[in-house]
């Protein structure tokens, strides 16, 4: 179904989906037990600032709201419908909208998933059309926004960021926004597309593309049914912005999944890979690398500046500093050796013994406290000027640093990181790994030191292999940016 074909300028536009006046509400219950009720708490507890209009057949108040007895009877023009009713009930109800109603996300399941409900979905569609609106979904969580306030998980939202999502599954869009917040992400918006009978990855592509408060877009996919267009928007960008992608059903069990999740096909992994090398996508293989992806493109002050791949590795412990080289190898990130003026330079510092001044550099922990943490400025801004590397990757044991005057080492040497990143030219790259044992004791220090370094421009990590594949789709996409803007 093509709903556009007919519409304005104006109603092609997705701002208010992102950004609505009104929003109306169905699915709210006396009982306070309705996902309506839910979606009205969660505006209130996001500190959402427009007008909500509850519908209702027969109630005339609900959640301390004025209830109207349908869409088409609210005070003025919905920007944005949520509904959340029993299936066989939708249609009717869309249809009486009588064009009031500029988006509608409908919750609801039973539109087609798994084959099933295939008569219900060609009446949704009717219903949509005859309504005048565009749909978003169904069976779907519809969309986040900090900027607007408008949130379909509990809890108080992070600020807004550069980070454009969508998802076709409700699920994971949950997984993401809780993942990447923990991990200092800031979203501009995350959408649940759901079945995508109407609005569809294509479109929301191109509104993250056009938007100018997002800088790196994401996308879960199983199913996209107009492949050729999706490409297009993504040959024609030249990669002018870092897109990350996670496609489920590459696999032929993964495809039987996504099958069976929304009723769809699925690409293979050979098309997939092709689409990436040809428009400088980012092709991601778990939930964890999409988020590490993310991190280090909304993170970055500059894309601009290409990235070559040679990096210097610091830390304290040798072991982790020796399998990081290896990732990192593995991936063609070039770990070079000092040159001799610059391991002149780190030998007239007075580095005491036990220190290894060669990349991968190694201060042990008690070395680093002789200082409070001051060397590790040292030895990284005399390497940084002479050598310029592409990136400067800093790993941090936790448990052993915090051993050190009750965490104040760590306190230390994080400031010393964040003074770093304001002194290093945008041409060298700063990351941050917070290695942990997972424990409980260390969890909400590094919780609380990873938002602190992301808000500053450093991209942290839980550990060195992600990193690693960090850095690489870094350079992947370096490379392909300046290969199309030189």
């Amino acid at each position: 179904m093509t709903i556009t074909a007919a519409a304005t300028a104006e109603d092609t536009s997705l701002h208010a989906l992102f950004h609505p006046r009104t929003i109306a509400v169905a699915g709210v219950s006396r009982k306070s037990d309705g996902q309506g009720n839910k979606f009205i708490r969660r505006l209130r507890q996001a500190n959402y600032q427009g007008r909500i209009y509850p519908i209702h057949p027969v109630e005339t108040e609900l959640e301390g709201l004025r209830a109207y007895p349908s869409l088409a009877q609210t005070p003025e023009t919905v920007d944005y419908a949520f509904v959340a009713i029993p299936a066989e009930g939708v249609p009717a109800m869309l249809a009486q909208a009588r064009g009031n109603v500029r988006f509608v996300q409908v919750m609801s399941s039973g539109f087609g998933e798994g084959g099933r409900g295939m008569a219900l979905q060609q009446d949704l569609l009717d219903a949509v059309r005859q309504g005048g609106m565009r749909l978003l979904g169904p069976n779907c969580l519809g969309t986040y926004s900090p900027a607007a306030g408008m949130s379909f998980i509990d809890g108080q939202l992070f600020l807004p960021g550069s980070v454009g999502v969508l998802s076709q599954s409700g699920g994971l869009s949950v997984d993401i926004i809780r993942n990447g917040e923990y991990r200092g992400l800031g979203f501009s918006g995350v959408v649940s597309l759901g079945n995508c009978l109407d609005i569809g990855p294509c479109e929301l592509l191109a509104h993250y593309l056009e938007d100018p408060s997002t800088r790196v877009i994401g996308a879960y996919l199983e199913d996209i049914r107009n492949g050729r267009q999706f490409f297009e928007l993504l040959r024609d960008a030249k990669a002018a912005k870092p897109v990350v992608l996670l496609k489920g059903g590459r696999t032929a069990q993964g495809l039987r999944a996504a099958a069976s999740h929304t009723g769809s096909l699925a690409g293979s992994e050979q098309v997939w890979k092709a689409l990436a090398a040809q428009t400088g996508s980012i092709l991601v293989d778990s939930l964890e690398d999409f988020i590490n992806t993310l991190v280090i493109f909304e993170s970055s002050r500059s894309l601009a500046p290409p990235f070559d791949g040679r990096t210097i590795l610091f830390g304290n412990g040798g072991g982790a500093s020796v399998l990081a080289a290896d990732a990192l190898g593995k991936l063609g990130i070039d770990v070079p050796p000092m040159s001799s003026g610059t391991t002149q330079a780190l030998q007239a510092l007075g580095v005491p013994a036990g220190a290894g001044l060669e990349n991968p550099l190694d201060v042990p922990a008690n070395i680093l406290e002789r200082s409070k943490g001051r060397i590790a400025g040292s030895i990284l801004e005399a390497v940084a000027l002479r050598e310029q590397p592409g990136a400067i990757l800093m790993h941090i044991n936790m448990p052993v640093i915090m051993g050190y005057r009750q965490g104040a080492l760590l306190d230390e040497l994080m400031h010393i990181v964040l003074e770093l990143r304001r002194e290093l030219s945008p041409a060298v790259r700063l990351l941050l790994v917070l290695r942990s044992t997972g424990q409980a004791d260390y969890e909400e220090t590094r919780r609380e030191y990873t938002q602190l370094a992301m808000q500053a421009g450093i991209p942290t990590f839980l550990d060195l292999p992600s990193a690693a594949r960090a850095l690489h789709a870094l350079r992947t996409y370096s490379r392909f940016f300046h290969s199309r803007h030189a």
